[in-house]
């Protein structure tokens, strides 16, 4: 064989082991993409396993074992593959800890660590068979479909701290810690858990504390006055009585068409919205 044939040969060797490699390394980066970065506002950071700081934009990947965190003026909005979304408001920080989903039969795992901050999560394709879990220094969340909101506090000089959890719709929403767990099934109620107690019964949530939080991490205290007024006079109406979702969520848009209720209080302990950002998130969220 000529050395020109030799030379041929081996540079078509090496462009096929240089391909193969990059296969390998395109089947890896997308083995650890599970979501990524709808929108954000300022710089929230992500910190993948392994990996250094960045700052998250519109379009970033997210990977499992990533660290989210926000400063005192940062949003953050994920979409992850299976349409869950999760929405990080600002001063928080949280663990993607897992997340499996098999896109062929719809079905999987997500479970997330929240340290501290405002947090709201709309469940996905894998929360209508699986419940998502959200573990937080104080308690343990289960949800199952619909959408469900959060607040932890860490403790402090002048705060026990713990972990404030609604249900705004879905099938339920259970919180466990101290060997005793809670399950709400009718939107509009919340928990309490102080760091190192246990979950209190479910309560209608307070009005003024989610309009103001609302506004806090969207940016519009008219729609958040108007979404927690009508959630508000739903659940007072039918506790104790049946009530379907597209009945909820009807009533809810038709009450936010009409003369908002405004609110001057400036507490803020929880988020809540009601009309998902994700064109997905209709079909993924159950019926």
């Amino acid at each position: 064989m000529s050395k020109s044939n030799v030379a041929v040969l081996l540079l078509l060797r090496a462009l096929l082991v240089g391909a193969a490699v990059l296969g390998l390394f395109s089947t890896a980066q997308a083995q650890g993409r599970i979501g990524v970065t709808q929108s954000i506002q300022n710089n929230p950071v992500g910190k993948p396993p392994g990996g250094l700081d960045r700052v998250l934009r519109v379009g970033t990947d997210v990977q499992a074992d990533e660290i989210i965190s926000t400063a005192a003026d940062d949003r953050a909005h994920l979409v992850f593959l299976d349409g869950t979304t999760l929405t990080i408001g600002p001063s928080s920080s949280m663990t993607i800890d897992k997340f499996v989903y098999d896109p062929t039969t719809q079905k999987g795992e997500l479970a997330v660590n929240a340290t501290k901050g405002v947090f709201r999560i709309i469940g996905g394709r894998i929360s209508k068979t699986s419940t998502i879990t959200v573990t937080t220094p104080s308690a343990t969340m289960g949800i199952r479909g619909g959408i469900a909101v959060f607040g932890v506090t860490v403790p402090s000089a002048t705060d026990s701290g713990g972990t404030t959890s609604i249900l705004v719709y879905g099938n339920s929403l259970t919180v466990t810690a101290g060997g005793v767990t809670q399950t709400i099934t009718v939107p509009g109620l919340s928990v309490t858990t102080p760091t190192g107690g246990t979950p209190g019964a479910p309560t209608i949530a307070v009005q003024g504390s989610l309009a103001a939080a609302l506004a806090t991490l969207v940016g519009n205290s008219t729609a958040s006055a108007a979404t927690v007024a009508a959630i508000q006079t739903l659940v007072a109406s039918n506790l104790g009585n049946p009530v379907t979702l597209q009945a909820l969520i009807q009533a809810i848009i038709v009450a936010n068409t009409a003369t908002p209720i405004t609110t001057t209080t400036t507490t803020t302990t929880l988020a809540v919205i009601v009309v998902p950002e994700n064109p997905n998130q209709t079909q993924a969220s159950p019926n």
